[in-house]
């Protein structure tokens, strides 16, 4: 036994100091980057004087104009990564249920991992604005009378081109991880669940969910805490007020005065402090009710 433990600490350190070399810039850097925009968020070491307190920048965050953008932000990355891991754990569900030969051609779906998060946002726009090719399609098929009459889904100021662009460019994501758990699955089990009667949304509530769920709720942290502080995607669809809070956080520190760079950085405090609190929140809930799963 203590030999063991002796080994493994001894090859746990080698690779250690193997990595050291390659890591230790990297944490260097995120370690002075994060030590900048807190001392910078509290008025310190800014390029110029700063005439307010050192909690004036964190006052500065919470004005309701940037709770809006907090709030929208939030939302979005709620509904989106929801939207996403749910409709990606479906299909890749009837993706694993398909025949090997189909199974290879729906690799089309791995199109959206593919494209870049500024070209799915073009194509949402071609798609969905009022100039774009739906409103033209509707028109020509006398569905709306002009395509300014098409239904407002962009720059609507409730985020939603937003969240069609992000769940577009999930969701091959999220089937891409639950496919991977799938085929490792044994299919006996679902057929033999057929025989006793169960429908498919039972069988995929009872048997396919559980094993799912791992990695669906892993699936969901990434999405979400991505979407929450995106910058590219908001960029191009994002409304103009109130913007997404990264959006803000940009126009703060690169487009005014250098006596708005604390209110930035302390909008980067927040977003950091809100995706810690959300990990350990969002994984002890997930333990708790999979304990309670198992117990009953």
């Amino acid at each position: 036994m203590s030999s063991g433990t002796n080994s493994t600490r001894t090859t746990l350190s080698g690779t250690v100091a193997r990595l050291s070399p390659l890591a230790l810039p990297f944490v260097f850097l995120f370690l002075g980057g994060l030590g900048l925009t807190v001392a910078q968020s509290f008025g310190w070491l800014l390029p110029g004087e700063f005439p307010g307190g050192w909690l004036e920048g964190y006052r500065e965050a919470l004005r309701p104009h940037l709770l809006a953008s907090f709030g929208l932000s939030l939302s979005v990355a709620l509904v989106s990564a929801g939207l996403s891991v749910a409709l990606g754990s479906v299909a890749a569900y009837v993706i694993w249920k398909l025949p090997e030969g189909l199974r290879r051609g729906a690799v089309v779906y791995k199109v959206g991992l593919i494209l870049p998060h500024a070209a799915v946002a073009f194509v949402i726009l071609i798609l969905w604005s009022q100039s774009g090719f739906l409103a033209s399609l509707g028109h020509h098929l006398g569905l709306v009378e002009t395509p300014g009459d098409f239904p407002t889904i962009l720059f609507g100021g409730n985020g939603l081109g937003m969240v069609l662009a992000y769940t577009y460019k999930e969701t091959p994501f999220v089937i891409l991880l639950a496919l991977a758990v799938l085929l490792r699955t044994d299919p006996r089990l679902v057929q033999t669940a057929r025989m006793f009667g169960a429908s498919e949304p039972v069988i995929f509530r009872r048997i396919i969910l559980p094993r799912l769920r791992p990695v669906l709720n892993t699936a969901f942290i990434i999405l979400y805490l991505y979407t929450f502080g995106a910058f590219d995607i908001p960029f191009l669809l994002g409304e103009s007020s109130p913007g997404m809070l990264s959006i803000e956080i940009y126009n703060l520190y690169f487009n005014r005065d250098l006596v708005n760079r604390p209110t930035a950085m302390a909008l980067l405090v927040f977003m950091l402090l809100f995706s810690v609190v959300f990990i350990v929140f969002y994984t002890r809930v997930a333990r708790r009710l999979e304990q309670g799963e198992r117990k009953l």
